[in-house]
């Protein structure tokens, strides 16, 4: 049955005294939306005091300082939540929740046991299916010691006490659940939907070791993996850990249960800290599970420390959020840079790990695609990357506005990965052990630990208390960092947290474990904001009590469509309410309101009255969920294709240039698309990495693709394929082929930097020409044919993309003029901008300003979009007079169109995306400077960021100094490298003749023709933002007469203390004709490409309109157009 508990019916006691004590608030408080509660007030005087002594330490244990967690749960019935404290060195403690935000502890009372063990974790759910929530603690350290290892599993009695005191015993080794492997967290599940609780033991070994250790688990380590327990039903538990395929060794730190691909079965999600990665095991429904953390995350966290899942666009899917700990500002990003180390990274990644980033990640759940849930981490666009030493997250909606936001923990008693005090305790330590071996020869075998002073060693650490990080969500997809705003700045050492309406006053309060301070006990002010409003939804099942984890409620009110889903634990260590939780802005009746249960039944209301709390019994549910309906076409499917993987060759130009920001020799493959053999059908052409022939695929007449065998593409296998292009350079009526040499292999000025001219026989047999085009080695990019000249001859515009070995340096591009199929450069006669002119990607030949000539618009890294005016004999650089000075950016890819049906070009132009660890604006620009800084022969790069208003380089002492070496000399600590601005590392008058460029925008954009060669710039949707974009078509592809937006990209190869971009799963933007654009999701659009994509092409294949995705490094794709496309038949 629904009932409602609507919370004017408080009793006038419980009001009164809320009044009360509000009066006793200062203004200042009142004015944010949470007020920290003062412990005389709550009566919560738990503090988790840790103290390191010679036995055990920081020195010894890697977590000592990791604290302990939370857990919320309504022990007695009473409509009040009440809160379970985890100790370390401390007892736990029971409160009692009283009303009124007054608790009382109840600890001995309520028969809760302490032997002196170390609590980490807290787990709330009826285990014993009673219907009275019981509680299980997770114990670690004291390796010598298991017995006081052992975990509680306190069963709620509560129910037999007349007056319904609250009280529980302890009843972990009569359940066999008394595990004594060092057990971080745990979570509740009921993984076979059999209705009973089985729980999954997040255990740790002894000491974290490494990678090879730690991946694959051999018998005699098997104890120390996580494990699952399958409930019987009888007291009784299975392990089942072996059967169920998840034995996967780590060091596992948190856990969550969501349903990752909305197949109704709960998956799990283990984040894991150090080499070992995070596995997302999903539930294949007959009692095991598949690991695809590879295949469904493209990057995770390095050192995972908390998770949660919750939906924080509104879409529908669980997104994920796991915390890691680089810090948000530069002092302390370069003091405490001993995180991220090249070869540590790369031999995780090539023994079977991941690529694992020191930043958290904000996966987006993007859908199902080649049969597993597909998420991209956006972190970094989000805003939420960066929350120093991180332990537990939480994401609900604090401020009631139906948008989920983000609460994150943080802080350490020491720092221990502190550059400089790591050096100083090591230092300590030897000298210490030096100085007792002189003094004593002959002491024999005498520990470290009996002759060192603890404490002295300690003082080496510096100690900070930071702030905790509260974010508000905007968008669904960007958040705003509101802890000062919100009153949650207080610093501490904070751990566990847990979000819980305390008060009933239907706003989400937290509850925050704190390391040597007294808990927080934040009160959420929200109610006092008419424009917020909530409903708040109990489930229960009052005839079986089976557990409701895996329901999901999801809330429909005009357009804002929200969705819970219960779980057990979030965060880390802890357990928040398990009460689904919805904020509305408007305080308007909810349309329907849906609750789907785990049997699969369902329970369907419609105009729910907002601002109330509602209880669903399973009784209630009346009807099942009807099986899946049947696949909509969407505009776009994946199909198969040309099987051909490009294959990258291995080079590491960070060798060459240690600062470079990434890698320039992987910027293949080569594509283009045409009809070289005349039988009407189009043909393709993929160019190949340095050591690998390029092919030709010729189509046939069912649409079959067949590679061709030529020694002419053996003999191409040295060069480096950047782009292609078929055109008739003879104007003898077939398709020859231009392909754009590059990469940063070789040595400068080699000729395997040499374009290339293939002469077509007519038949789609090609010949390397001699003496047709000009001899130049830059590095290109691109290849544009127009005839300029009216000739009847095509010429050429060539794109320079780099001086090998030598970035950021500006290369040339140039005009070649057709000379009836020998092609001349004149670019020095008709186009002296283009000399010199920077990092080319990409160009289009359009008449920007409407005077009758055809003009060139042009990208590049550290480039302005680029407009170069024909004047009828001559290319000028106009980009200054146009106003598109300060458009400045990482731009990889142009396209143009009429894209608002008003009779001019329109451009679109991919830029580097604003989900990366760069920034750029006008105010605050990411900038290069390049120059022989130490006098030694040698160029260096160093890369600026701003940080809170100063400028600094981006780059630490280590790496730094390794190109720079003076810097080590200048700067001898971390620390004071790391307090030092640009100026005050490298010089004013070393900056100031360095060759400099600035970026002051990094997101891709729609130019709108103005007319007379003016342009207005609109940056893309965010969703259009999420990587970098390498690629562009322009159609109709919906045909309903606008054009589209079709984009893809990514970059891999960067170097690894920046997180690579690999967010795109390529973007659909449905175009309205008028200049505006909506993105689809891929789950709406079908389109999916993912991997380092560098180009796209439109080709018909026997009568299917095809897209074809060339991806560095993997796997050609092949996409097929379902709607009526009609742009291609019309180019």
């Amino acid at each position: 049955m629904m009932k409602t508990n609507e919370s004017t019916t408080h009793s006038w006691l419980y009001i009164l005294t809320i009044l009360l004590f509000l009066t006793q608030q200062s203004n200042a408080q009142e004015e944010k939306l949470f007020t920290l509660l003062d412990a005389s007030y709550t009566g919560i005087t738990f503090q988790n005091t840790i103290k390191d002594t010679k036995e055990s330490n920081i020195l010894i244990y890697s977590n000592f300082y990791g604290g302990a967690g939370v857990g919320i749960g309504d022990f007695n019935k009473d409509g009040f939540q009440d809160i379970y404290f985890a100790g370390n060195l401390v007892s736990d403690r029971l409160y009692q929740n009283n009303g009124a935000m007054q608790f009382e502890d109840i600890t001995q009372a309520a028969g809760i046991e302490d032997n002196g063990g170390w609590s980490s974790g807290v787990i709330v759910g009826d285990i014993n299916n009673d219907g009275w929530p019981d509680i299980y603690v997770t114990r670690e350290l004291y390796d010598g010691n298991p017995e006081i290892r052992r975990n509680k599993l306190f069963i709620n009695t509560t129910k037999e006490n007349p007056d319904r005191k609250i009280s529980f015993k302890e009843s972990a080794a009569e359940y066999g659940l008394d595990n004594s492997e060092r057990t971080r967290h745990a979570t509740f599940l009921d993984y076979n939907k059999d209705g009973l609780l089985d729980i999954f033991l997040l255990n740790h070994p002894p000491n974290p070791g490494n990678y090879s250790e730690m991946y694959d688990v051999d018998r005699n380590q098997e104890r120390f993996a996580p494990r699952l327990y399958r409930n019987n039903g009888n007291k009784s538990f299975t392990d089942v850990t072996i059967e169920a395929g998840i034995l996967k060794l780590g060091n596992a730190n948190s856990v969550s249960i969501l349903d990752a691909n909305n197949d109704g079965w709960p998956d799990i999600y283990i984040a894991h800290d150090f080499g070992p990665p995070d596995v997302l095991f999903i539930n294949n429904a007959d009692g095991t599970f598949t690991n695809t953390i590879d295949a469904s995350l493209k990057h995770i966290s390095y050192f995972s420390m908390g998770v949660d899942a919750a939906d924080i666009n509104n879409d529908g899917l669980l997104d994920l959020m796991v915390v890691d700990m680089v810090a948000e500002d530069n002092f302390r990003i370069k003091s405490n840079m001993s995180g991220m180390n090249p070869d540590s990274f790369w031999n995780i990644v090539n023994n079977g790990g991941h690529y694992q980033y020191m930043y958290n990640t904000l996966q987006l759940n993007q859908g199902v695609f080649s049969g597993v849930p597909q998420f991209s981490d956006i972190a970094q666009m989000a805003g939420v990357s960066s929350t120093d030493w991180s332990w537990s997250n939480v994401i609900a909606d604090f401020d009631n506005d139906g948008l989920k936001d983000i609460y994150v923990t943080n802080g350490l008693l020491r720092d221990i990965r502190n550059t400089d005090s790591d050096k100083a305790v090591g230092n300590y330590i030897t000298k210490t052990a030096n100085d007792f071996v002189k003094n004593n020869p002959n002491a024999g075998d005498v520990s470290i630990w009996d002759i060192l002073d603890l404490d002295e060693a300690l003082d080496h650490i510096p100690s900070v208390r930071l702030s905790n990080y509260a974010f508000k969500n905007k968008d669904g997809m960007i958040f705003d960092k509101m802890s000062e705003e919100w009153g949650l700045s207080q610093k501490s050492f904070s751990a566990g947290c847990a979000y819980v309406d305390l008060d009933n006053d239907g706003d989400l309060d937290l509850v925050v474990n704190n390391v040597n301070d007294l808990a927080f006990i934040y009160r959420n002010n929200s109610e006092k904001n008419k424009g917020q409003n909530y409903l708040r939804i109990n489930l229960t099942d009052t005839e079986k009590n089976t557990p409701i984890l895996g329901a999901r409620v999801e809330s429909v009110q005009g357009n804002l469509k929200q969705l819970y889903e219960f779980t057990s634990v979030r965060g880390m260590y802890s357990t928040s309410e398990q009460i689904a939780h919805f904020g509305f802005s408007e305080n308007k009746t909810i349309d329907t309101l849906k609750v789907t249960w785990p049997n699969r039944q369902v329970s369907f209301y419609t105009d729910v009255v907002p601002n109330q709390f509602l209880t669903i019994d399973i009784g209630d549910a009346n009807q099942l969920i009807p099986d899946p309906p049947t696949k909509k076409d969407l505009l776009f499917s994946s199909i198969e294709g040309i099987e051909f993987k490009h294959i990258e060759n291995k080079f590491n130009e960070f060798d060459l240039q240690v600062l470079l920001p990434h890698k320039q020799s992987q910027y293949g493959p080569a594509l283009t698309v045409g009809d070289v053999n005349g039988d009407g059908l189009e043909d393709v052409f993929i160019g190949g990495a340095a050591g690998f022939e390029p092919v030709l695929f010729l189509q046939n007449q069912v649409g079959e693709f067949v590679k061709t065998d030529s020694k002419t593409w053996k003999d191409a296998a040295r060069y480096e394929d950047l782009d292609a292009m078929f055109f008739d350079m003879d104007n003898d009526g077939d398709l020859d082929l231009y392909v754009v040499s590059g990469g940063n292999e070789w040595e400068p000025n080699s000729h395997y930097y040499q374009d290339r001219l293939y002469i077509n026989d007519g038949k789609g047999s090609f010949e390397l020409t001699k003496n047709k085009l000009p001899y130049f080695t830059e590095s290109g990019s691109v290849v544009r044919a127009f005839d300029y000249d009216n000739d009847g001859y095509l010429d050429l515009f060539v794109g320079g993309r780099h001086m090998p070995w030598d970035y950021p340096s500006p290369v040339s591009s140039r005009i070649l003029q057709n000379k009836k199929g020998s092609f001349k450069d004149v670019t020095r006669n008709v186009a002296k901008d283009l000399l010199d002119i920077g990092m080319v990607t990409d160009a289009v030949w359009m008449d920007f300003d409407g005077d009758g000539n055809t003009d060139l618009v042009l990208t590049g890294e550290w480039m302005p979009i680029t407009f170069i005016k024909n004047t009828g004999d001559k290319f000028i650089n106009v980009t200054g007079s146009l106003g598109m000075q300060d458009t400045v950016g990482w731009w990889y890819s142009l396209e143009a169109a009429d894209m608002d049906n008003d009779g001019d070009i329109d451009l679109v132009a991919g830029n580097l995306g604003l989900n990366y660890k760069y920034k750029a604006s006008e105010e605050t620009p990411f900038e290069v400077h390049y120059s022989d800084f130490d006098e030694n022969g040698s160029k260096d790069i160093v890369l600026s960021y701003y940080n809170f208003g100063e400028q600094f380089p981006l780059r630490g002492r280590s790496c730094s100094a390794e190109q720079i070496p003076m810097i080590a000399k200048r700067f001898q600590s971390y620390d004071v490298f790391a307090s030092a601005n640009l100026t005050e590392v490298y010089g004013e008058d070393n900056l100031q003749t360095a060759l400099h460029y600035s970026a002051k925008t990094f997101g891709s954009a729609y130019f709108e023709n103005k007319g007379n060669g003016k342009f207005s710039m609109k940056v893309l949707p965010k969703e259009a933002q999420i990587s970098n974009v390498d690629a562009i078509l322009l159609e109709d592809f919906d045909g309903d007469g606008n054009k589209d937006i079709l984009m893809a990209g990514n970059m891999y190869p960067v170097e690894i203390e920046t997180t690579r971009n690999d967010a795109g799963v390529g973007i659909f933007l449905k175009g309205d004709g008028k200049g505006e654009f909506t993105p689809l999701l891929p789950t709406e659009s079908g389109m999916f490409l993912t991997g380092d994509v560098q180009k796209l092409k439109r080709i018909n294949t026997s009568g299917n309109k095809m897209i074809i995705s060339a991806v560095n490094n993997g796997e050609m794709e092949w996409v097929k157009i379902n709607g009526k496309s009609t742009a291609h038949e019309e180019q």
